[in-house]
């Protein structure tokens, strides 16, 4: 297949001498030593994962705390898999290869930070990319290693964590604005799959925040559980099996089923109040985004209850929009769907710091 020709007047000329310099330290990279590691040792030993893959790639869902230094662009790594299906892997290397030359001194100014640290270098599958960047990194003093298997291994090792999730959880029911995030992060130990997934659960719920992909939700739970002391009760608020965007794993829905249930309470005015705070519908980006919802739920308020709501918001009257929306649609909602749970415990939350030490004890008595 035919390259496109370089614009002579926007993009100079390499000197001649530079660019076989550079295609000589290729070549001994590849031929250069290369460590590899196993994922299941990898997220043991703590080391820096260096993610070589495109942005668009990382941003899709990555190794948590990885750092990402492409070794192409989505463009370049495009054209150089349409070389690979119709001229073969050599002219895809080829080209690869002269991509790289002229920013392995880039590469290294990017990772220089962390000379001093074990690295594990992976790409989509552990293949050239990722074995390419190893060996350069080993050349250059640094102490690393490739992952097997790449991005794709790992992603298969959290599945099969996730899938076969057996967990004893303390599971936080209650209407909307009881206070159920705030309960839990007071809570050790305790998972917050509204932050894992940076949505708050509900029509409003990615208001101010930027939801995350399937596949970053899912391994960021993975090394969540990780870090959470073996088959230890955990506190979890209860969820549906959808928190905004993202999907909760089959065995993570079924543990919370079969765990133990509180019920937290608290004022429809505490609620308004704690729900006004949190929300924060302030600035006119926030109420844009919120009168479109409102907009959205005429087939289920009417015409007229949608706006008068959008009246209350437009003159900053948001207490009166969250009262509404509580008593003719959430709370009722919320009534039916969990009108056949039976509750171990029930905590009033007027007091944050009351209902957190009762928690406290019933966890120790569970235990």
């Amino acid at each position: 297949m035919l390259q496109p020709r370089p614009n002579p007047q926007s993009e100079p000329q390499a000197d001649s001498s530079a660019s076989n310099e550079f295609q000589s330290r290729i070549e001994g990279y590849l031929r250069g030593a290369c460590g590899t590691v196993e994922i299941e040792d990898a997220l043991e030993q703590g080391d820096l994962f260096v993610d070589v893959r495109t942005f668009e790639e990382y941003q899709d869902g990555a190794i948590p705390t990885a750092v990402n230094v492409p070794l192409f662009d989505h463009l370049e790594r495009t054209q150089i898999g349409i070389l690979y299906k119709h001229s073969g892997p050599a002219a895809a290397l080829e080209r690869g290869k002269t991509l790289v030359a002229t920013r392995i001194d880039s590469l290294l100014q990017q990772l220089s930070p962390h000379r001093k640290r074990p690295l594990i270098v992976y790409c989509a599958r552990g293949g050239m990319r990722s074995a390419s960047i190893a060996r350069l990194l080993h050349h250059e003093g640094f102490q690393v290693r490739q992952l097997v298997g790449g991005y794709k291994y790992y992603r298969q090792h959290v599945l099969r964590f996730l899938e076969n999730l057996q967990w004893p959880l303390i599971v936080l029911h209650g209407q909307t604005g009881v206070g159920k995030t705030q309960v839990l992060n007071r809570l050790t130990p305790s998972l917050d799959l509204e932050d894992l997934a940076q949505h708050r659960s509900s029509l409003f719920g990615g208001i101010h925040r930027k939801p995350r992909t399937q596949k970053t939700f899912e391994g960021l739970l993975f090394h969540e559980f990780l870090q959470l002391p073996q088959n230890t009760p955990c506190f979890i608020e209860g969820e549906s099996r959808k928190v905004g965007p993202v999907y909760l794993p089959n065995a993570l829905v079924e543990a919370m089923r079969e765990s133990r249930l509180v019920l937290l309470t608290a004022s429809l005015e505490t609620r308004v109040c704690r729900i006004v705070e949190e929300y924060h519908v302030v600035d006119e980006s926030s109420r844009i985004e919120a009168d479109r919802i409102i907009c959205s739920l005429k087939p289920v308020l009417g015409n007229k209850q949608v706006e008068y709501l959008r009246d209350c918001l437009r003159q900053g009257e948001t207490p009166e929009v969250v009262r509404v929306l509580l008593r003719e649609h959430y709370d009722p909602r919320y009534e039916y769907a969990m009108s056949g749970y039976q509750y171990a415990l029930e905590v009033s939350t007027e007091n944050l710091d009351v209902a957190v030490s009762e928690l406290v004890k019933y966890y120790y008595d569970f235990l």
